[in-house]
């Protein structure tokens, strides 16, 4: 049925107002709620697609102190100083394999009071505006990781012979038995219901994403074979059951044996059993991940080596995520040794470390900055002062109340990422405003007759 005219004029109009107002509007002020996506190279939210950029830290001790109710005042303190600080990404561990304080004591039985600790700290990011990076197990020993889950399979007794010729912690990534163990641990995280907010894991858009394991590496295939194939497995394993949140691997950022590969940039040009590229370009990965150690990884080698390490490293992840990801890039780890115990060594070796961060985090925003892929990171580690933490020193620690100028670096750098942001919702409101003035100016008198003609 044909409308009356003034129906029709009055969609003509609304028609136009719709057009009219910018897409990025009504997330500039505030979080636009929602899960982050992805959009080519940046990372986006709310239904304005606010580009999201982020500047975090790594606390992966969140979880268990959460466990103990007497002490979450130190998840809530270590929030706050975060947010205060412009910090807007946490990665931090949700598992704990095994040992004294386990969330997986094993195969599928899980401890409540580490559960729960969770739930606390999904809920406190949430309320201080702080995305979650969740990582759900280890490459390494440390909370079990993927040498308990071979020896959980080595101790079942039902699986008979084949799970007891399992030798190595690599056969992680081949096992079939030992796959169904991690499938069960991610699906029964990523279905937890929160037991502070009432939501699902996979719902909530407090999580920015998961990331499939800390450092994945492999000396069983030093290529990156087996780690490719275990990724091109779990990641659409994931999404079938959590299709709205974003995956990662959890690379270092090694190359490997595969297309677009470049081995000789690695730390001494050996193999670690992951493909860089290859790897990211998995179903199911939505962005890819380096992580920034030089003195470390180059042990033994001069300030300039690593230097120019740091530079060729960044460089050439950029460069390739450009050009054969077209994803984001994050540096989810990146932290320099404090080396010396004391007297004036210490306040030479927090200088070096304060300059590293700044190098870090300009690299980042010159990247953001330009439109290129390198988009935000997270150093290691944030740490409390006082709370019994001393036990987690680890030579990284940045404890923002004490480290002022490592604080400050920190705070501006959030600070330009912020601002980042609104500079480009505010270029893209003006982008709609040109093509509006254009539309309505070319069209006015078109509009004018067409008024007239149904009034």
């Amino acid at each position: 049925m044909r409308p009356r005219p003034p129906a029709l004029v009055s969609s003509l109009l609304l028609l136009l107002l719709l057009f009219a107002v910018p897409r990025h509007a009504a997330a500039a002020g505030g979080d636009g709620g929602g899960m982050v996506r992805v959009d080519g190279t940046r990372f986006v939210a709310g239904d304005g697609d606010r580009t999201v950029y982020l500047s975090g830290f790594n606390a992966y001790w969140l979880m268990e102190m959460a466990s103990d109710p007497s002490r979450r005042g130190g998840v809530v303190s270590a929030f706050r100083q975060a947010a205060a600080h412009g910090l807007n990404l946490a990665r931090t561990w949700a598992f704990s394999d095994g040992g004294d304080r386990p969330l997986q004591s094993s195969p599928g039985v899980y401890h409540e009071d580490m559960f729960q600790g969770l739930d606390f700290v999904i809920a406190e990011a949430r309320r201080h505006g702080i995305y979650l990076l969740l990582c759900l197990t280890n490459n390494f020993d440390d909370f079990g990781g993927k040498r308990q889950y071979v020896q959980w399979a080595r101790e079942d007794v039902a699986a008979g012979a084949a799970a007891h010729n399992l030798t190595s912690a690599d056969d992680f990534f081949n096992s079939t038995l030992v796959k169904s163990y991690y499938k069960n641990h991610v699906k029964t995280v990523l279905t937890r219901v929160n037991t502070v907010t009432g939501v699902a894991y996979k719902d909530d858009p407090a999580i920015f994403g998961w990331e499939l394991m800390n450092e994945p590496r492999c000396g069983a295939e030093p290529t990156g074979a087996l780690v490719q194939a275990w990724v091109e497995e779990m990641a659409p394993y994931l999404k079938t059951i959590d299709a709205a949140h974003l995956v990662t691997a959890g690379l270092e950022g090694f190359y490997g044996d595969g297309a677009h590969e470049s081995k000789e940039l690695n730390p001494w040009g050996i193999y670690y059993g992951t493909n860089f590229v290859a790897t990211h370009q998995a179903a199911g990965i939505d962005f890819a991940t380096i992580h920034l150690y030089p003195d470390v990884w180059l042990w033994g080698s001069t300030a300039d080596q690593q230097a120019r390490f740091f530079r060729n490293w960044t460089a050439s992840h950029v460069s390739d995520t450009e050009r054969h990801l077209r994803k984001p890039l994050l540096v989810t780890e990146y932290g320099k040794f404090l080396w010396e115990e004391g007297g004036e060594n210490a306040t030479s070796a927090t200088q070096r470390r304060d300059r590293f961060l700044g190098m870090v985090l300009d690299a980042i925003y010159e990247s953001a900055s330009r439109g290129g892929p390198l988009v935000g990171g997270a150093f290691w580690q944030l740490l409390l002062d006082g709370d019994g933490m001393d036990a987690l020193k680890d030579g990284y620690q940045i404890v923002l109340p004490e480290d002022a100028r490592a604080a400050t670096i920190i705070s501006d750098h959030s600070e330009k990422m912020a601002e980042l942001s609104k500079q480009v919702a505010a270029e893209a409101g003006r982008r709609w405003s040109r093509k509006i003035g254009s539309f309505v100016s070319w069209d006015d008198q078109f509009l004018h007759c067409l008024v007239l003609r149904y009034m």
